[in-house]
Formats: structure tokens, sequence, C-alpha cells
């Protein structure tokens, strides 16, 4: 039981039903008050000694009323004193004990600390009144709804707008306020769940039937758990459209703030003084590895995580925009992450000036955007490669082009393609860039037991330090070239290893998935271009060698369409019946038989066609008139992408 007492977190008090209460037994964790059980238990201390001078009397009217009212088990929270005077928030759980004459005996309670839960539920309670507020503070129309379109909250703004009572407008749905919107709301709704935050501008219907064109901002938000819109609509009938204040929102509206927090969007509050002070930015500048009080209190300016080479274009383009009298503009350009990985940033930022005009402060937002640029980047360098690509068979310049494109992707600038010599069935080097002589002539090819051309020819990329790759396949390069991040792709062609394209990068330890992934885009398109290459050549060898064939046979070979007309014939019937190619060609088959067998032969042209016999006798006529008796076999079959009829006959010719 001691072992128990002292495993829970609550404090067991035997309180005898006396003046004071004095206590008969104290659990050992009753030390978390700073108490030791023998100080209640030889009287130096009565219960009621600890219980708060401001709830001593509630505490005694509440036992003495639930004593009275017969009641055996209740419940009281009260305030307690430790011992070094320290208060703390308890919720007392009491058993009354009664004697044999009916009189109460003793009051068993469990003591729990609820200190902490009653804190934050107070300052839950007090959040809550502050949204309330800044939500009934609000002159604008503000609306709070769920993805279906049901209102769930609404301010005194939206009802003394819109000309309803708080009950009427949330019985309604956007479709009774918002007609030109309204029945695309599902569609709207999509969007602002991808996009985060959508603004546009449309007419609002008041009750009397008054329309009003308003400016509306929909935000995503977390409201009692739920993800729900947040609508907040500005009646701009009687003002011009102005921008809100972005930092004013982030210190008034704690919900808004955390939304912010919790999205890739950093938002910033800065001066325009020289590198940019921060007077305040979001939590999540984390994601770019500097904490957010490394700005706020100074050990950072914004300057500071600016590319030194991009640091003049975003002052430039900060006075321009603002000479130019702009109040907000966008921007790209690169910041350096603590760790020293540079990013491509997107910037907007909007101009708060003062009643001088001068620039009073910067605020906005960033978003990282270095993925999205290098997609961008790498699909039009991929594009215009598949350009050039399409007009050229030749190999090496194909490699070359690829090259290229390989070393486009962060962080690479140097590399070479291996092609596989199917005699020697090794890996020799066929093209390069960006490395010396020296290792050029060191890393010429790989031999056939090498441990990484083996990894390779199993089809697995590998990602290293250029070191322990040398080291893999034993390459003697030259230290000075001082290679750090490096990748070898195996490339694979009609399902055979074909080649290898070796990539690396003077100035950078690692290459990023994304970066991976393009480069395996383009190890899969030189498979492809390898194997166009190799089927071309396979093709035309085939072409050849069928050629030879048609023109060494000396029986009649012809090919006709279903309506007869000759699209290909071979030497052998073109001389027999003394035409040229150019003169048989798209002539009906019909106009060289003779004149009193014309019928007969379209006759069994038919059949063929039919399907009802494959053989046809009837003569042929030369240009000279002499008849060739023959008999001549179809059978069908395709040419240049339409079905025909092929056609082989033997002549029997006189002497």
């Amino acid at each position: 039981m001691k072992i128990f007492l002292e495993s829970i977190p609550q404090v067991i008090f035997i309180r005898k039903a006396e003046a004071g209460f004095p206590v008969e037994f104290a659990s050992a964790n009753v030390s978390f008050l700073g108490y030791e059980p023998a100080e209640f238990k030889t009287g130096k201390i009565l219960y009621v000694d600890i219980v708060h001078p401001e709830d001593l009397e509630a505490f005694n009217f509440g036992v003495i009323s639930n004593s009275e009212r017969g009641i055996k088990d209740y419940t009281l929270e009260y305030r307690v004193l430790t011992k070094n005077g320290n208060v703390r928030r308890v919720e007392d759980r009491t058993l009354i004990q009664y004697g044999k004459n009916g009189r109460i005996s003793r009051y068993f309670g469990i003591v729990s600390d609820i200190t902490t839960r009653r804190e934050l539920a107070e300052k839950l309670e007090q959040e809550e009144q502050k949204f309330n507020s800044l939500l009934n503070s609000n002159n604008s129309i503000i609306i709070i709804l769920d993805r279906n379109g049901k209102f769930l909250e609404v301010n005194e703004g939206a009802c003394t707008g819109l000309g309803y009572s708080r009950e009427e407008l949330l019985k309604l749905a956007p479709a009774n306020i918002d007609t030109r919107y309204g029945n695309q709301f599902s569609r709207q709704v999509k969007k602002i769940y991808q996009e985060g935050k959508i603004t546009f501008e449309t007419t609002y219907l008041k009750k009397d039937g008054i329309s009003i064109p308003v400016e509306v901002e929909a935000h995503v938000m977390d409201y009692e758990g739920k993800n729900t819109v947040l609508i907040v609509a500005r009646d701009i009938s009687a003002e011009k459209k102005i921008k809100r204040d972005i930092s004013h929102l982030l210190k008034v509206n704690k919900v808004l703030e955390l939304i912010i927090s919790s999205s890739p969007l950093v938002v910033f509050l800065s001066s325009p003084r020289e590198k940019r002070p921060v007077e305040f930015i979001t939590e999540n500048v984390i994601i770019f590895g500097y904490p957010a009080g490394a700005f706020t209190s100074g050990e950072l300016t914004y300057e500071n995580i600016i590319h030194p080479l991009d640091i003049e274009k975003v002052r430039d383009n900060l006075f321009r925009n603002y000479n130019e009298g702009r109040n907000d503009f966008f921007q790209e350009y690169r910041i350096l992450t603590a760790s020293g990985e540079v990013r491509w940033v997107n910037e907007q930022t909007f101009i708060h000036s003062d009643e001088k005009g001068d620039i009073d402060y910067l605020y906005g937002t960033v978003i990282d955007v270095t993925e999205k640029r290098q997609s961008s980047d790498f699909l039009r360098l991929r594009r215009d490669a598949g350009n050039a690509l399409a007009s050229t068979d030749e190999i090496q310049e194909i490699l070359r082009q690829l090259l290229d494109l390989a070393l486009e992707v962060e962080p690479l600038d140097s590399g070479c393609i291996y092609l596989m010599d199917e005699g020697s069935n090794e890996l020799r080097l066929k093209t390069c860039k960006g490395l010396s002589p020296a290792f050029v002539k060191a890393a010429s090819g790989f031999g056939k037991a090498q441990g990484l051309a083996n990894l390779l020819r199993i089809g697995k990329p590998v990602y290293r330090h250029y070191f322990e790759i040398k080291n893999m396949a034993s390459l003697e390069t030259p230290p000075e070239e001082k290679l750090r991040a490096a990748a070898f792709i195996p490339v694979f062609s009609g399902g055979r290893f074909a080649a290898v394209i070796q990539l690396s990068s003077h100035k950078a330890d690692e290459i990023s998935e994304t970066s991976r992934k393009q480069l395996e885009t383009i190890a899969l398109e030189l498979g492809n271009e390898i194997g166009r290459i190799r089927e071309k050549a396979e093709l035309h060898q085939t072409s050849s060698d069928f050629q030879g064939l048609f023109k060494s046979i000396k029986d009649f070979l012809f090919i006709v369409n279903y309506e007869g007309c000759i699209l290909h014939s071979n030497p052998a019937f073109r001389k027999h019946l003394a035409y040229t190619e150019k003169e048989l060609l798209g002539k009906n088959i019909l106009s060289f038989h003779p004149q009193n067998r014309v019928l007969e032969a379209a006759k069994n042209f038919s059949e063929i066609l039919e399907g009802k016999t494959s053989l046809y006798s009837v003569p042929f006529v030369s240009r000279e008139g002499a008849e060739i008796f023959a008999e001549t076999r179809f059978s069908r079959g395709s040419w240049k992408g339409q079905e025909v009829l092929i056609a082989l006959a033997r002549p029997r010719l006189t002497e």
C-alpha cells in the first residue's frame, strides 16, 4: 500500500471531524507542498493551516453544507499554501466516514494539484475573450465557415454590414450573400485549401436587397480543432482599396499568427535602415536554419542572410519601386541558410510610409522557391535539349548536349560520359567538361572487374564524396582536381547496360534529392537516345537488306493497294513490261492486261479482295503489246502504314 500511495500523483489526507480538521494521515507525496507527513500527524500543522486564507470560508462552508445534506462523496476546488508560501490550486475529492452513532468521524481527502490545468484553462479563456473581442471590434465583415459552406461564426460587423441578426446569418449559406461566386463555392474552397489564402473582389447582397462591393480575403485557419475558412470582407464602396497592415494583424490577431507560423511563408517586419534590422519575424524562419530570436535580438540583420552577389540587386529593387510610387512589389533572389546552402526565395515587400512620405518600415513575406525554380529551369533546359537532339543522329553531339544539360543542375560543374564498348565490354570516355586534361587522361576508362563498374551494371546510381568513389573505382586521378560531391549514374538502353554519366562539384559536398531525380531523368533520356540511334541503324540495315533482296529477285514482285493501284515494283517487273518506276507508280494493275480480258481480270481481283482466292492467272501486256503469261499469287501485308496486297509472279517467257 505504501508503494502504491507513493506512486500516485494525488496526496491522501485522513482528516478528523474536529475543529481545524486535524490530520491523522498524510501520504508521503505531500512533500510536493514542502511538508512532511509527521508535521500533520503530530498536530503541529492542522489541515486548515494550509488552506489559503481567502478560500478558508468557502472550504468550511463546502464541508459543512455537504455534510449536513448527507452527501458521502463530494469535490471542492480551492487554493493551498506550500511550506515556502507559494500558492497551488487543488481539487479535493472527499469521502465521508460515519461512526456507529451516525456522526461523521473522518474525512478521506484525495487531493490533486490542478494548478497547471487551471492556468491553461484561464489562458484559453483569455485567448477566447481576446479572439471574440478582436472579432467584434473589427468593422469588416468576418465569417468563419466550414468547407461545406456552413456558417460557424460571424462578428458584429457582418451583422451590421449585411443587415441580419447573428441567428439569421448562421442559417445562411455563401450563395445567399455572394450571388456572383456562391454557386462556385466548392471550387473556391478547393483553391483556398491549395493556396492557403486568396484575395478577390465581389459583390455582397444585404438583407434589404442592396448590393455592396467588397474586397474579400479568404484564409485557411484552425477553429475549435477543425480546418475552416476565415472570410474577411471590407466594404470598398466609399474608400480606396488599401493594403491591410500585416504587422498590426500579427500583433492583435493570435489566430492568424499561428496560421502564418505553421505555413511555409516567413513573415517579417523590418526597418529600412542599412542592412534592414528586423523588428519581427515568424518562428518558421527556422526552415532556413536561423532562430527568430537571432534577428529580433539584433544578432542578425536581414541582409546578413542575403547572398552577397544579390545584396545590391535587392537594395536597388527596394528604392526603385519606392521612387516609382509602388507600395508593394515582388522579387526573387538567393539567401544563405545557416548551414551554408544556397536557396532561392520569392519576397513580397510592402512599403509603409510616414506622414512625410518617407519609408517608415517594411513588411512582407518570404517563401522558398528553390525547387520550383530548379524544376522550371530544368524543364526549359530539357525542352531546348530535346529540340536540339531531335535534329541530330550524331552520338558525340548527343552526348555533348546531354552533358551540358546535366551540368545545369545544382551544384554540379564538371563531368564526363562513358559508353560501353561492345567489343571489349569496357566503359570508354567519350566526352567531358570542366575537368583538367590530367584528370581526363587518368579517368579515360573502367576495367571489366572494377567494383564501381559492377555496381553500376546492376542499375544502382552512386552518390558519394568523390574521394570515396575514387577508391571504389581504383581511379588514379590527380588530387589537385579537388572534386567534392560526385554522382555516377548508370544508363540502360533496351535493357542493356550502355553508358555511365559521371558528374561532380568542386564547391558542394552533397547532391540534393531534387537534383538526383533530374540527373536520373537525363540518364533515361540518354538511354532513349542510344536506343533510338541503334534502332535507326538496325532499321537502315534491314531496309538496305530488303532493297537488295527486292532488286535481286528475277520473278515479278509488285505491291498494290486495295484499289489495284501500283505502289512499288521490282526491276524484273519493270524490265519485262518496259515501263519506268515513275510510269508504273499509281497506275491500276488492270491497265496492264489485254483489253479483251480486263473484265475477267477485274472479277479475279475482286475475288482476291474478298478472300475467295489468292491466285491471278490473267497475262500481262508490255508497252510494245507483247503478252507475258504468269500465274500471280497475292498475299495481304502492310506498306508504309497502309494495308496492301503483295504480288509475286513467275513469268513464262518464250525464247
